[in-house]
């Protein structure tokens, strides 16, 4: 049985970033994932269809390819300074896929720019063990150290008990937030993530096992650490992502 294992990164960059930066930090994270997750080389450009998704290979083990440079930067101009988006997948196995957005929403009060990028992956029970899982996330906090990262934190709002803030879901990288299993008992497992031997920030594992959204255990779980993290004043809202 195959299950989906969602991991969402937000962070808040100090300015609009250029294409090259863009292209950088998506190949960093295949690069990442390939390491700890997912082998494939070769990722193909998203479109209205499976047939029109298989057309133009972008990034592949060499890094962005010159037809996938093309199409990146003709997104990237379309609307520039304000939103650049883009979506990737694995067309050889169907089973994973990365999208990728920046956006500008400077007022004249405030600049404001924003990055959000969401990985699926979808793999065998099986392979969801959670020791490999948390270090694919801890290798991707020491490359994004100021982002929020969660994995499996979006489930029926309905069993949420804050549905308008981030998750601890399977597990949460909470930027700068020096936590330990004492600090949040709730939890299976408090890790510290460092960055040039400086603490960046923690990663709260909730259960040792894959969370099932459709297990009421699981849930209640994750609803106890969830309250936790926001008596803490961590755990922040969608609203401020």
């Amino acid at each position: 049985m195959k299950k989906n294992l969602s991991i969402e990164i937000y962070f808040k960059p100090e300015m609009y970033l250029p294409l090259p930066v863009c292209i950088e930090q998506i190949e960093q994270i295949l690069n990442i994932q390939r390491d700890y997750m997912h082998k494939s080389q070769d990722w193909y450009l998203c479109a209205s269809s499976k047939k029109k998704s298989s057309i133009y290979k972008l990034f592949d083990k060499e890094g962005v390819t010159k037809i996938g440079l093309e199409k990146l930067s003709i997104e990237y101009q379309k609307d520039r300074g304000n939103y650049f988006s883009e979506a990737i997948w694995d067309k050889e196995t169907e089973e994973a896929s990365l999208l990728y957005i920046l956006s500008n929403e400077s007022t004249e009060q405030q600049k404001r720019f924003k990055i959000h990028i969401k990985l699926n992956f979808d793999l065998l029970l099986s392979e969801m063990q959670v020791e490999p899982i948390q270090n694919f996330i801890n290798a991707l906090a020491k490359l994004f150290n100021d982002a929020y990262i969660m994995v499996n934190g979006k489930y029926a709002i309905e069993l949420s008990v804050f549905p308008d803030r981030l998750s601890a879901g399977w597990m949460l990288y909470l930027p700068q937030a020096e936590l330990t299993h004492e600090t949040v008992p709730e939890s299976f497992n408090v890790i510290s993530v460092t960055h040039q031997d400086k603490v960046t920030g923690s990663l709260v594992v909730t259960t040792p096992h894959f969370f099932d959204e459709e297990n009421i255990d699981d849930i209640k779980k994750v609803n106890r650490v969830d309250i936790r993290l926001r008596d803490l004043g961590i755990l922040p809202l969608y609203a401020d992502m």
